[in-house]
Parts: structure tokens; C-alpha cells; sequence
């Protein structure tokens, strides 16, 4: 009875995903936060841990009293590499492994709970830097990626498969490209930071289901202050916006995309000559929705990064 309890619930959900969904499958976008360049020869690998949170149903931009999906949550592991090839071009590679994607959920007073864990999404991307300055110290930077569904994109729980929300890969191959640029004076302990990022994704087409994610905006504005020399705080700004997703016969999803403003605060503390100890979390203060949706409450990572420098390059 318990097994066939469960396989209604999931194909209930899987009818209902798109009316209360909550985040997409696959990586969340994430790393070590740092969108520059490296000297050629030099290398920086980041590792972390992100747990994620989402628990409040909201449509358009008001809470609302919805409770089949009592609360969403991830935690995920990161492995990030960068790595400069010549003086202005670098790559970046990062993969992740979720411990477990989780949803609560409560049908007819009756409360279970549906989970998957495994690889994600590989991330694969080339930065190359337009230009530098010495005085103020700043550079700007373009950079392309490419992501590839490596993980599971069919998890099942007594034959039934999960929603999409929970699967650890996205299934669909993503593109973006992204200009980050970066302005401090030598002289100063403040200086600032610009990134915009745009993300586009193939259509899904595997046995019955046919799925597009939206395309994804995000823009941020972050103010960098130097404490001392082993101390540095970044307060960003930054604002996410998804379109629709699709189904066939380009079919929108109404209970899909939204429009979020996060302050996204981090810490970052040199403890040991190029060894650092990161603390990032995002925090949204803004959000609407398109339908109904289940919203992030708050997410928070803690990573710890190495660099390596093999020769005294110079750009």
C-alpha cells in the first residue's frame, strides 16, 4: 500500500511540476564567485558545500497559502578548477554531486517524502580578458560556457520518476556567455565589481517528455572592501530573471520564470599564503512570480580555495 501511495504521489507531481515549481534542475549557479582571468600558468581549485532552502509559495509577488510542497531543499558539493592557458585566456571547469535533492510534500493530510541525489551538470568555460590596467587595477572579461547533463536525468522512486525540480542534471545542454568588469585604485581599500550573464538551453526530448528551460538574465553590482590584508568582504547586488519554460508545440508553462533581487553577501579570509576560506549565502528580498511557485528562502556555501602559481607570469 505504502509503495503504491508513493507512486501516486510522484505522478501527481509530475502532472503538478510546472504549478509549483521551484528551482530547476541541474547546477546551481554558483563557484567561487570570482569571474577573473588568471595569469597564464596559474591555477585556482575551489571546493564547497551549498545548502539551499525553498519554503514559501508565493504568486506574483505576494506570499500565498499553498502547502502540497511543504518545503524543497539541496545540498551540494562543488569541485571547481580554473586554470590560465596563455596570458589573456583562461578555463574553468566545475562539476557537483547533490547529496540529496528533497521535497516534503502533503496530500490529503498525508506527508512523505521524495528525494534523488547524484552528479550534476559539468560546466566548462573559456574567459578571455579584453584589457587590464595597473592604475586603478581593473580588467574586463568575456567568457562563453558550455554545460553538459552528465548526471541522472531519470531518477525514479518505485518505477515512477521524479519531477524535474528534483532530478540532479538539467537533461539539456546549456549556453551562456557573460562581461564581468572589475575597478579599484591601489591607494584604496574599496572597490567594485559588474558581471551580466545569459543562459540558454537546447529542448529536451527523451521518451514523453518534451521540456525547454527559459532563458535566464542575471545582472549583478557587488562594493569590495579590503579589512585588512587577510580579510575581504564583497556585498553584491544581484538580480535573476527566467522566462517561461516550455513544453511541445511550444506550449508555455504558466507557473514557471519569475523576476528575484538577492543580496548576495561574502567573506573571504586568507588564512595561509593562497589558501582561502569562503563564506557566500544569497538572501532574496524581492520576488515575483509567474502562477504559483515554491521561492528560495536562503541559501548558503562554504568553500575553501588554493591557488598555484607555477612562474612569474605577467599579462
Amino acid at each position: 500500500m505504502k509503495k503504491i501511495f508513493i507512486t501516486f504521489i510522484l505522478y501527481a507531481l509530475i502532472i503538478s511540476d510546472a504549478y509549483s515549481q521551484c528551482c530547476a534542475a541541474g547546477n546551481p549557479l554558483g563557484g567561487d564567485g570570482s569571474q577573473e582571468s588568471l595569469n597564464k600558468k596559474e591555477l585556482i581549485v575551489f571546493t564547497s558545500f551549498k545548502h539551499s532552502l525553498s519554503q514559501q509559495y508565493y504568486h506574483l509577488d505576494s506570499e500565498y497559502n499553498l502547502s502540497n510542497i511543504e518545503k524543497s531543499y539541496y545540498n551540494y558539493q562543488n569541485l571547481a578548477i580554473s586554470y590560465g592557458l596563455f596570458s589573456r585566456l583562461s578555463v574553468y571547469g566545475e562539476l557537483g554531486y547533490f547529496y540529496d535533492k528533497t521535497q516534503l510534500i502533503n496530500i490529503n493530510n498525508k506527508e512523505t517524502i521524495i528525494q534523488s541525489s547524484g552528479l550534476g551538470d559539468l560546466n566548462i568555460s573559456l574567459r578571455y580578458q579584453v584589457f587590464k590596467t595597473v592604475k586603478p587595477i581593473s580588467q574586463l572579461v568575456i567568457s562563453g560556457s558550455l554545460k553538459l547533463p552528465l548526471g541522472a536525468f531519470h531518477e525514479e522512486i518505485n518505477g515512477a520518476t521524479v519531477p524535474i525540480s528534483l532530478q540532479p542534471s538539467s537533461g539539456a545542454i546549456k549556453y551562456n556567455a557573460g562581461i564581468f568588469y572589475s575597478r579599484k585604485r591601489a591607494d584604496r581599500n574599496l572597490g567594485w565589481n559588474t558581471f551580466l550573464l545569459f543562459e540558454t538551453s537546447n529542448t529536451i526530448e527523451q521518451a514523453y517528455l518534451i521540456y525547454k528551460y527559459g532563458n535566464l538574465l542575471q545582472y549583478s553590482l557587488a562594493a569590495t572592501y579590503q579589512i585588512n590584508k587577510k580579510l575581504n568582504l564583497i556585498f553584491n547586488s544581484k538580480l535573476e530573471w527566467r522566462a517561461h519554460d516550455k513544453r511541445e508545440n511550444e506550449i508555455i508553462i504558466e507557473s514557471t520564470g519569475s523576476k528575484v533581487i538577492y543580496i548576495n553577501p561574502q567573506l573571504i579570509y586568507n588564512f595561509i599564503p593562497n589558501w582561502s576560506l569562503l563564506l557566500i549565502s544569497d538572501l532574496p528580498i524581492y520576488k515575483y512570480v509567474n502562477g504559483y511557485q515554491l521561492t528560495n528562502c536562503y541559501s548558503i556555501q562554504i568553500g575553501i580555495r588554493k591557488n598555484f602559481k607555477f612562474c612569474n607570469s605577467h599579462k
